[in-house]
């Protein structure tokens, strides 16, 4: 249902998509709706005449949560507007499709990234059997990974035996000198 067919009391659905952030769906009603004015814009259009084309656009205002919203005006004539990070629909098909392009997307990309990482681990063991000198530096990063860790765990264990000790001191009677 495009936006100059929803009337007061349609459900509406506000998908927002920040990069970075966790994606939030608010669903709502519409309370108030306005037909603005239409627009005309000139248009070239290469190889035909040049002609004014008309724009309607619609001004919502709705209800999430008990609190009203005014939403950016959109035009009357399609079912989903986009407005940077977030999109707006009056159609539950329409945020279905929404969520699942998302959804399918974010699939691709944890795809790739265990391909990329797949990619990456591949071609240290080709760079190690082609190129003796990466095949050393690697084993010695290793190794020195491996120490460090045996140093953090020794570093613990001593900490413990330490705090051990402390205890035991002070659980030991004292021997007052005559």
């Amino acid at each position: 249902m495009d936006f100059g067919s929803l009337g007061n009391g349609s459900p509406f659905y506000i998908l927002t998509q920040a990069k970075g952030q966790k994606p939030t769906l608010e669903v709502g009603t519409v309370k108030e709706k306005a037909l603005l004015q239409p627009q005309y814009q000139l248009q070239a259009v290469p190889g035909a005449m040049n002609g004014i084309t008309q724009q309607q656009n619609v001004r919502l205002i709705v209800t999430i949560n008990g609190n009203d919203r005014p939403i950016p005006d959109i035009p009357a004539n399609v079912e989903i507007a986009q407005k940077g990070e977030v999109f707006y629909t009056g159609s539950q098909q329409a945020v279905i499709q929404a969520i699942d392009q998302m959804m399918q997307v974010s699939k691709g990309e944890i795809e790739r990234d265990a391909y990329n990482r797949m990619v990456i681990e591949a071609g240290k063991e080709m760079m190690g059997a082609v190129n003796p000198q990466y095949a050393a530096s690697v084993q010695q990063e290793k190794s020195i990974r491996d120490l460090q860790v045996r140093q953090d765990e020794q570093g613990k264990m001593l900490k413990d035996i330490y705090s051990l000790l402390q205890k035991m001191g002070n659980a030991a009677p004292k021997v007052s000198n005559p």
